[in-house]
């Protein structure tokens, strides 16, 4: 997907198959020596750093072999990167947004069949059409509010009044915008969505967003340097140009639609949840229906729940990528070859989809 300022970003029984049938995970061995493909990926990268076109941390994997796992030039000033350097991973956030609202479907709180407006007391009546489903796909036919210049976008949480906005400051900047069409008539990428999944994520489950992501999600799967939290410190300084730190906005800006932090190595366990289906936090029936594709994007890509999907060599490959001020990332699956790759760039400008497509054709030669 192109990238905006922040970022857009197989038939289903590939990924039913392959999510059902894959063994469990065997702990990630390092190599013994730097191989030549190890070799062929750190020159790869080194001449984007050269080129001052990507900083920031990266895992490759092949199998249960970590090909890569480094950092590239700076987080912050006087520290280095590294595969435990937190980068606000955008819109790679929508894949636990989308698991959280199928592990409570599987608690019998809500189903995604349900009209949103079923949990959302100030909900528009224009909006009572649109189902969870549709938010999930980007069918809703809401105004994506985040779909403006970086200009546009400070003068609206400007308006706000404060750095940290509530999930319902964030809906009322595009509550009273139309429907850019009606619901489910097609697909169209809306960061709102995912803000009003998240305000139904809370509702039903009685806990704040990041609080359930952590009990549901990030905790069993051990991403204990990852999470939701506003004004969260310690993350990699972001960066618009090579030398030119980013304006960011605090991560509740973002929300359940891009507002998550995690780290190279944490984000190589999500991908290891999604080859393998292990550690169980969900029954492999709730995997399969994350990562069934849903709706067309283009005449190559499928969308899923929060994670899309294309076919390389007629296997599919699962995928998103991310984008705000500062920071790009991307992360791709492989089941049909084991290939795990993470990109976290604190560059704003780093084509970070294009380094992770790269690497993971690299990782199989």
């Amino acid at each position: 997907m192109a990238s905006r300022w922040v970022a857009a970003l197989a038939a289903a029984v590939v990924g039913v198959t392959l999510a059902g049938c894959a063994p469990a995970p065997a702990p990630a061995r390092e190599p013994a020596r730097e191989s030549a493909t190890t070799r062929r990926l750190t020159g790869y990268l080194e001449n984007l750093v050269g080129a001052q076109r990507f900083r920031g941390a990266v895992e490759v994997r092949l199998g249960d072999q970590v090909l890569l796992r480094r950092g590239f030039d700076k987080a912050r000033d006087g520290e280095p990167a590294g595969p435990d350097t937190r980068y606000v991973i955008a819109s790679m956030t929508k894949q636990f947004t989308a698991l959280a609202v199928l592990l409570l479907q599987d608690r019998g709180k809500l189903a995604v069949t349900d009209p949103v407006c079923e949990y959302l007391p100030d909900c528009p009546p224009a909006w009572r059409a649109i189902t969870i489903d549709q938010l999930l796909t980007h069918t809703s036919g809401l105004f994506d509010y985040l779909d403006v210049e970086p200009a546009a976008a400070a003068r609206l949480f400007a308006r706000l009044g404060t750095g940290e906005p509530s999930p319902e400051q964030l809906t009322s900047l595009f509550a009273n915008r139309p429907l850019e069409f009606g619901p489910g008539t097609r697909w169209k990428y809306s960061n709102s969505g995912y803000v009003l999944l998240g305000r139904v994520i809370e509702k039903v489950a009685g806990q704040d967003y990041g609080q359930f992501m952590r009990t549901a999600i990030l905790d069993p799967l051990r991403m204990t340097n990852t999470g939701y939290r506003p004004g969260a410190a310690g993350l990699a300084t972001g960066y618009d140009s090579w030398t030119d730190i980013a304006g960011t906005h605090d991560t509740s800006a973002y929300y359940a639609a891009a507002g998550i932090y995690s780290t190279a190595r944490n984000m190589a366990r999500w991908n290891d949840f999604l080859l393998t289906g292990s550690p169980a936090i969900a029954d492999q029936d709730t995997l399969a229906e994350l990562l069934r594709p849903r709706v067309e994007v283009n005449a190559l890509e499928q969308y899923g729940y929060g994670i899309q999907i294309r076919e390389a060599g007629g296997r599919a490959v699962y995928f998103h990528d991310g984008g705000v001020p500062g920071f790009a990332s991307y992360n791709e699956v492989q089941p049909g070859t084991g290939v795990s790759v993470v990109v976290l760039s604190n560059l704003g400008i780093a084509d970070a989809e294009h380094i992770g497509r790269t690497l993971a054709s690299m990782a199989v030669q």
